[in-house]
């Protein structure tokens, strides 16, 4: 299923001109690299001299070298620096056969994404309507304002599932959702948009009367690119989510197949640029910045405890699991989307 979606990878604005990214996808170990023209690039992490492993997972400075006999390959993938170039008579005749293994590669916005197997739709086609939120998403994103990477004890789409739904907050999120204020709650106020076979979302009202105290910060704080007064949570299937409250930033997540209980969940916070902010909007921001990192530590803290409780049941489960009707909408359309994408037994 992996091999026939278009996976997340991750971001353009972590890809200077000369660095390189390692990243696996599935089960499979990749290199991502702007090519001259900017475009993002993806080829299979394994050098075409002798397969040792090019780089190790993050961003690395510089051209890619392997760490091996020091073969140097350029940003289309191809051999142009060999220690004895002499004694490899073939690569020098015909170099372009010992380019780097590439796969479909392509950017929206920010985002990368790859696919793995050689024919397939478009990314456009086959994000549908999270293309035009990604791209819009993207106007104004200037840094990574927080990062981690966990183990998660559970199955990928445990992880998942549990971030579909909100049935589970009153018992598991009492000291970090249950306190927050700024959303409105009105019963109907989570609205699910489920008409994409793949992808999901929902939005949630941000309270009026919250709305109208934060404004009086916004004359501080300054505008920035896409100002909405909402909560918005993305699943970009399978691999994605991305989550934000009224813009100002972007909650974006991976989720990494590690085993069949494990699960590598590599988190980042994403900031934006302010136009007209104040010297105390600033500091204002740097605060906001810093209290959401927190929270969303928190929250993650609490949904590995519960995932890994999750996992332990399944393995001991005899029974199929049942989905309430409305409140678990999102995790019965993430079930038949991964049906859907399963390869025929």
């Amino acid at each position: 299923m992996f091999h026939t979606s278009w996976l997340f990878a991750g971001l353009l604005l972590e890809l200077e001109a000369k660095a390189h990214y390692g990243v696996r996808l599935g089960d499979t170990e990749l290199l991502l690299q702007r090519d001259k023209q900017g475009r993002p690039r993806a080829f299979l992490n394994v050098c075409t001299h002798r397969q040792a492993q090019l780089c190790e997972p993050g961003v690395h400075a510089g051209p890619v070298r392997c760490p091996y006999h020091s073969w140097v390959f350029d940003q289309e993938g191809m051999p142009t620096g060999i220690p004895c170039r002499q004694a490899f008579p073939q690569v020098t005749a015909s170099p372009e056969k010992f380019r780097l293994t590439e796969f479909a590669c392509e950017a929206v916005g920010q985002s990368i994404f790859v696919r793995l197997a050689a024919e397939g739709p478009s990314l456009r086609a086959y994000l549908g309507n999270q293309y035009a939120f990604l791209e819009r998403a993207s106007a104004g994103m200037h840094s990574v304002q927080d990062e981690f990477q966990e183990e998660v004890h559970a199955n990928w789409k445990v992880v998942i599932e549990n971030s579909l739904e909100g049935y589970h907050v009153p018992a598991v999120h009492t000291r970090t959702f249950g306190q927050i204020d700024g959303m409105s709650r009105e019963e109907q106020a989570p609205v699910f948009f489920l008409d994409d076979p793949r992808h999901s979302y929902l939005e949630h009202a941000a309270d009026p009367d919250w709305i109208r105290r934060f404004t009086s910060a916004e004359r501080k704080i300054g505008q920035w690119p896409w100002r909405f007064e909402h909560y918005t949570h993305r699943m970009i299937f399978p691999n994605l989510t991305v989550t934000s409250f009224m813009g100002y930033s972007f909650h974006i997540q991976r989720f990494d197949p590690v085993a069949t209980n494990r699960t590598r969940v590599h988190s980042r916070t994403v900031g934006v640029q302010f136009a007209n902010s104040t010297a105390v909007g600033a500091k204002m921001i740097e605060r906001i910045y810093a209290d959401g990192h927190a929270f969303t530590r928190r929250v993650f803290a609490e949904d590995c405890g519960i995932c890994r409780r999750v996992q332990a049941g399944l393995e001991q489960a005899t029974r199929t699991a049942v989905l309430g009707i409305g409140i678990e909408d999102r995790v019965a359309h993430f079930q038949r989307a991964y049906l859907q994408a399963m390869p025929p037994a």
